[in-house]
């Protein structure tokens, strides 16, 4: 059994998945099982992964006959792996070369956690994957207990790059498909369900930040799946629901399906589009998350606006003030 499986979903990324692939195949792990899955890509990117698969006995190459999406890609890597702990790593981003040996070493000084995270910096470009990173190591692990640590939870990043999740707490948890944003139930509900989670604080991460492309791009312009948030908080709430630990974490969930709801409407901001319907996206969102999740009372404001921002909350209060005194008229 590999120590770490480390799934990594391709799609059209020829011009940086070499940089991520050098990234993976330097680690100084012993035992690592890569498991790159191209989603059906329209460009070159299927014959890089081949290349390297001829080239390094370690990697597994899967092909999906029909675009599926990062989600259900993910989850056909979780069916494949066999790792006593799991990764996920972007196709277009890159990692330190001891991440994973670093991760794994925490696992085995803290008697296994179920998760093991680390620290990320947004980048632009290559320049960090050229050069000696030891000075980014940043001192010794930390110990997280979720259940007495609940800021810990709300101020842990939803992503599941940064994160080892430990299989045998995996079961037949996967992500939702067909929608953004699926590492926000998947991450949540198993950090909340996790006995200890140990930090790495190390930037051994390196993600890829490019409102040009991708995932970014997406949400800095106009766009249908802005309401896909909708779909994935519902599924955290689902999921905590079927926990035992729903009653516990019912205060930091609803501040997570704020925060998260509210980043969307932020971003709208930055839209390329008439002010007028803008505001009008915005008005709708706002709509649905006072339906859904409710007004700011018994909300911890102060959490809220360092989660998501003063001036996204600030708007949110004032749509509500603003249609409390419609009604009152």
């Amino acid at each position: 059994m590999p120590k770490v499986s480390v799934i990594v979903p391709v799609y059209n990324e020829e011009e940086y998945v070499s940089t991520c692939l050098d990234s993976l195949v330097k680690q100084t792990l012993d035992d690592i099982e890569i498991i790159l899955i191209d989603d059906n890509s329209t460009d070159n990117s299927l014959n890089i992964l081949l290349d390297y698969a001829r080239k390094y006995p370690n990697i597994k190459v899967y092909h999906n006959e029909k675009n599926i999406g990062q989600g259900a890609t993910r989850n056909r890597g979780l069916s494949l792996a066999s790792g006593e702990y799991i990764g996920f790593v972007d196709s277009d981003d890159y990692i330190r070369n001891t991440m994973y040996l670093d991760m794994y070493k925490a696992a085995v000084n803290n008697s296994y956690p179920e998760i093991i995270t680390t620290d990320v910096m947004f980048v632009k470009d290559d320049s960090y994957a050229k050069r000696d990173l030891e000075f980014l190591a940043r001192g010794k692990e930390k110990i997280i207990n979720p259940m007495t640590s609940k800021n810990a939870v709300i101020f842990e990043s939803p992503a599941v790059w940064n994160k080892l999740f430990r299989k045998d707490t995996l079961k037949d948890f996967y992500f939702i498909e067909n929608s953004l944003f699926e590492d926000i139930p998947f991450s949540y509900t198993k950090y909340m369900e996790a006995d200890k989670v140990v930090n790495v604080p190390s930037i051994n991460y390196f993600y890829r930040r490019d409102i040009s492309r991708g995932v970014s791009s997406t949400n800095y312009r106009e766009n249908n799946h802005i309401t896909d948030i909708f779909k994935v908080l519902d599924r955290l709430d689902s999921d905590m629901k079927n926990s035992s630990r729903y009653e516990i974490f019912k205060s930091e969930i609803k501040i997570i399906q704020l925060a998260y709801s509210l980043i969307r409407v932020e971003e709208v901001n930055n839209w390329d589009i008439d002010l007028d319907k803008r505001n009008l996206v915005k008005d709708k969102m706002f709509s649905l998350i006072e339906e859904k999740y409710g007004n700011l009372d018994n909300i911890d404001i102060t959490l809220l606006q360092v989660k998501c921002g003063i001036n996204i909350v600030n708007e949110y209060s004032n749509y509500l003030s603003e249609k409390q005194g419609f009604l009152k008229k």
